[in-house]
């Protein structure tokens, strides 16, 4: 039987954090013309806003980027480590896609892949800068519900936001994922994690169509042994699920778990792009109670953003754009 069609690659794994980017990923890791590797933040914690400037600062990014926690659980060994180094040492001018190709070509080559591929959920906010790093990279964005993204993000460790600026980021990428889509065209593929769950194999087999490549039954089976590792499950233990079979019924929880005066506030963020992704929005019963825990729930968020600020500025912490609610701009 003739191996798959080689995917157009390389393919980077966008969306909003607790999205199901690590499920997709997952999956088309699964494919076995492709690798994906687990989340590099390269373009989010290393990449400074410029080219690089010289030899020095090549090896500079890149020991930054071996310091990531996803580079660490692709557990490198000496000699991987020596080739990436002497690889970004002889480039010639060497650039940002330099610096992360040495990487993960080499990661890629334990399996045989032919492509390779990479999930960093944030990345989302920089598809312009990855575009012109990687003029034959292509893109996949993956979008949930804001409410259920909200649940989500309530358990996570490393979520230092509030609500209002949990949804105001979801809004932020939703309005990113359809402008990209339109100025990257067939560039960049867009799907709903809800259509993942409920259609899987017809949803991925649009994205292999995106791809390039054909649909590979595997890519539904439970993952097992692999040399490459898209996480590291005791230090993420949130990712487990994502390396079990899709479970169909793990969406529209908001319905059930969220309270009324949370999901008023996502909505009232989220505004007219719940209706763009085709998600419900069914009437609420705006009474003074409800409205009196709206309020409440917002001068806390208030509270805690300013705390937070303030603790960041005395810390000589730098503020970030990604959730600046103006609430009543489009």
């Amino acid at each position: 039987m003739p191996d798959p069609a080689v995917p157009r690659h390389p393919v980077f794994v966008v969306g909003m954090p607790r999205s199901g980017t690590t499920l997709l990923s997952r999956l088309l890791g699964a494919h076995p013309a492709l690798v994906v590797a687990p989340e590099t933040h390269y373009f989010t914690r290393c990449w400074e806003g410029a080219p690089i400037a010289d030899a020095a600062a090549a090896q500079r990014m890149l020991d930054r980027l071996l310091r990531q926690p996803g580079v660490q659980d692709m557990a490198l060994t000496e000699d991987e480590t020596r080739r990436i180094r002497e690889r970004v040492r002889t480039a010639p001018s060497p650039t940002h896609a330099d610096v992360l190709r040495a990487l993960l070509d080499t990661y890629a080559a334990r399996t045989g892949a032919p492509a390779w591929g990479e999930k960093t959920p944030d990345h989302l906010r920089v598809v312009p800068e990855m575009a012109r790093q990687f003029p034959e990279a292509v893109f996949v964005a993956i979008t949930r519900d804001p409410r259920d993204v909200c649940l989500s993000l309530r358990s996570m460790p490393w979520s230092r936001a509030t609500l209002p600026e949990q949804a105001w980021t979801w809004r932020t990428y939703a309005r990113r994922t359809q402008q990209y889509r339109h100025a990257y065209g067939e560039r960049f593929h867009a799907l709903r994690y809800e259509d993942l769950l409920a259609a899987p194999e017809a949803t991925l087999r649009d994205v292999c169509a995106f791809l390039g490549t054909s649909f590979a039954p595997g890519m539904l089976s439970a993952p097992d042994g692999s040399p490459t590792r898209p996480f590291d499950a005791e230090r993420e233990p949130w990712k487990a699920k994502s390396a079990r079979q899709i479970d169909p019924t793990n969406r529209g929880k908001w319905r059930t778990q969220m309270p009324e005066a949370e999901r008023a506030i996502v909505e009232q963020v989220a505004g007219r792009w719940l209706a763009t992704y085709g998600y419900p929005r069914p009437p609420l019963n705006w009474r003074p109670a409800l409205l009196a825990r709206v309020l409440r729930r917002l001068g806390a968020a208030a509270l805690r953003w300013g705390r937070r600020t303030i603790h960041n500025l005395r810390a000589g912490h730098t503020l970030r754009d990604t959730a600046a609610p103006r609430w009543m701009e489009d």
